[in-house]
């Protein structure tokens, strides 16, 4: 099995810029000839002498040919060969773990797989920052570093195959798996159009992978009928002077410790299929979900045993309750990478996992990342938005066989479903997250907007969280704070003629249905909550943890903080699941610290309730519940 020593690449690596230099690689080659992404690959591939099939499919196994402007993907890679600047003030703020424990900032810096970038300007002689911008010099810095890996250039194609894997970044298992796919893209071929219009193609190549020892996969948890794998997440320890810096996961042995498994999350990736498991094995990326799944044919990769705890949903109160499944897409581009395999081997491993864990098959339950809540106040602005506006939840759930059941007539205190009709639910809405704002075409899209006052020239809904000024919110794909999406339950507030007034996060939220398709009356018995008698307003929670003086000694108390919305007196709300107060206390198996992984319990229950487009806690003991 090939194994790639990261300090020594370090070392050796930065050691022999200069010579690469001096050698002349780095001289620019002539302009491709049509200026066509193609051209821009055959090109790096003639300068570099790595072979053009072997370049095509590593940029393809990363990025599908696409370079996303200027941004970074999730993994931190920009451009076509998702070169990595990881910055760790950004890990820092993501916290997937969703504890606000900090970060080996050192450590991050210093590991070369997380900043190739840099690498790569070195080799080219130019700032990295024109790297991240310039699609051609991107894809000549990457194939250098491939040529400089490999140092003497093979003799056919199977000679590649340790630069492969060690390009990945990944540990030995997930390298060997990226360079495997990489090796089976170009046996087969591949050709895609990108985002901005480019028609590339890989064409089929004779090829053969290296023999080596394979680990043989441990049992998968998935269903009959799907592509499944095995590639271990990292569990390492970074800082061994702190117990609470290791990742990507938890050990646990849910539900039979006490803490059941309620939720499962949806997520798209923001990045490719390979990039995403390749993060996943990095322990100072402190991110990994239990699956993951490819948008080309579905196939699954499964990086946490179920029973264990992942680090996705950005709130340890949904982590410890919950399963993750990405989705290689970007919530933006929508249809182009949400595709019918992967819609269904998804719900297919949704139908699974539900039978397994007696989760409920029901948009309470089944939840977008974009549904979590902030863990407090602070974080609801910076929480995650995927899958976004254009996953069609009204398909997903008819794949998952439980179809949103709903019926006409309204009137106030009813409860509703939000049902547009993807297919015909067709809008144009601007994206600008990331940056730059561009206008997205129109296509399906899985929500409603939400308006102050019944009437179409009024303002779209402030949120708090994203509008903290309290100006109108916008039609902007990321904003999700003035759109109700498909399958979630609210109470009537109103009728007026074509518009339906629903509570929502403290407010009305009008919605205008003149066809009378996309607010129907639920068609099943739903419990609420609205204030106890004498309140005249609650608070919310981001999380469902045990009061202060119930945590053991020795553990500080984690406890939840108000959010910033509050229900007043006569307002119902949806509820969607009775939760325990219940924390999971864990840090690194090898740090040997008392109490570790533990499920603190406290006496309060809460309620996780409909809110707005997030869900969020209340006490029971502020409610009248039924």
């Amino acid at each position: 099995m090939y194994r790639h020593e990261a300090r020594y690449r370090i070392l050796t690596f930065l050691l022999s810029l200069a010579v690469v230099g001096s050698l002349g690689v780095a001289t620019r080659p002539a302009a491709a000839a049509d200026g066509t992404l193609q051209s821009e690959f055959a090109a790096a591939a003639a300068e570099s002498k790595v072979p053009a099939p072997v370049l095509l499919a590593v940029s393809y196994a990363l990025t599908r040919w696409d370079d996303h402007g200027p941004a970074a993907s999730a993994s931190g890679g920009y451009g076509p060969m998702h070169l990595t600047d990881v910055d760790p003030a950004d890990v820092r703020a993501e916290d997937a773990r969703g504890t606000g424990a900090d970060v080996d900032a050192a450590a991050i810096e210093k590991d070369e797989s997380l900043h190739r970038l840099d690498a790569a300007a070195k080799l080219l002689g130019v700032d990295a920052e024109q790297l991240k911008t310039d699609r051609a010099l991107n894809i000549r810095g990457g194939a250098l570093l491939l040529a400089h890996h490999v140092g003497t250039t093979p003799k056919d194609l199977a000679g590649w195959y340790p630069a492969v894997a060690w390009y990945s970044g990944a540990s030995a298992t997930g390298a060997d798996a990226f360079a495997d796919d990489v090796f089976e893209s170009m046996r087969a071929g591949a050709a895609r159009t990108t985002t901005n219009g480019q028609r590339v193609s890989l064409p089929k190549t004779a090829v053969t992978t290296p023999a080596r020892a394979r680990a043989a996969d441990p049992a998968v948890e998935c269903p009959s009928g799907v592509t499944c794998r095995f590639v271990p997440a990292a569990y390492a320890w970074n800082n061994t002077a702190d117990p609470n810096d290791y990742g990507n996961y938890d050990p646990a042995d849910r539900p039979a410790d006490g803490d059941k498994i309620r939720y499962i999350v949806i997520h798209d990736t923001e990045s490719s299929y390979e990039s995403t498991i390749a993060a996943a094995q990095n322990p100072l990326t402190y991110v990994a979900s239990h699956y993951v799944i490819r948008s080309s044919d579905g196939e699954i990769t499964q990086m946490i045993r179920t029973k264990d705890v992942g680090w996705h949903a950005g709130n340890w109160n949904i982590n410890q309750t919950s399963i993750g499944i990405e989705h290689e897409g970007v919530a933006r581009e929508g249809a182009t990478w949400y595709t019918e395999a992967m819609y269904r081997s998804s719900a297919k491993l949704v139908r699974y996992l539900a039978a397994k864990y007696q989760i409920p098959l029901d948009r309470n339950h089944i939840i977008g990342h974009d549904e979590v809540p902030g863990r407090d106040a602070a974080r609801v602005a910076t929480q995650h938005w995927d899958p976004g506006p254009f996953w069609d939840w009204q398909h997903y759930m008819d794949l998952i066989k439980a179809p949103v059941r709903s019926a006409a007539a309204l009137k106030a205190g009813d409860v509703v479903t939000i049902s547009p009709d993807f297919a015909t639910n067709r809008q144009a809405i601007p994206g600008c997250s990331p940056t730059p704002c561009q206008d997205l075409p129109e296509q399906g899209t899985n929500f409603t907007f939400l308006y102050s006052a019944p009437q179409d020239d009024a303002p779209l809904i402030s949120d708090p969280a994203l509008q903290p000024s309290g100006s109108p919110g916008t039609r902007n794909a990321e904003d999700w704070g003035d759109k109700a999406t498909f399958g979630r339950q609210y109470v009537v507030a109103g009728v007026q003629g074509d518009w339906v007034a629903i509570w929502w996060a403290g407010q009305q939220a009008w919605i205008h249905d003149p066809t009378h398709t996309i607010v129907k009356r639920c068609g099943v018995a739903v419990k609420t909550i609205t204030p106890a008698a004498g309140k005249t307003s609650i608070p919310t929670y981001g999380k469902a943890f045990p009061d202060a003086s119930e945590y053991p000694s020795g553990i500080t108390p984690d406890v939840g903080t108000p959010l910033q919305y509050t229900i007043a007196a006569g307002q119902k709300y949806v509820v969607g699941e009775v939760t325990p107060a219940a924390n999971y206390y864990a840090r690194f198996d090898g740090a040997n610290v008392p109490m570790n992984h533990t499920v603190i319990k406290g006496a309060q229950t809460y309620l996780a309730i409909s809110l707005n487009h997030r869900w969020a806690y209340v006490k029971l003991s502020d409610v009248v519940y039924g």
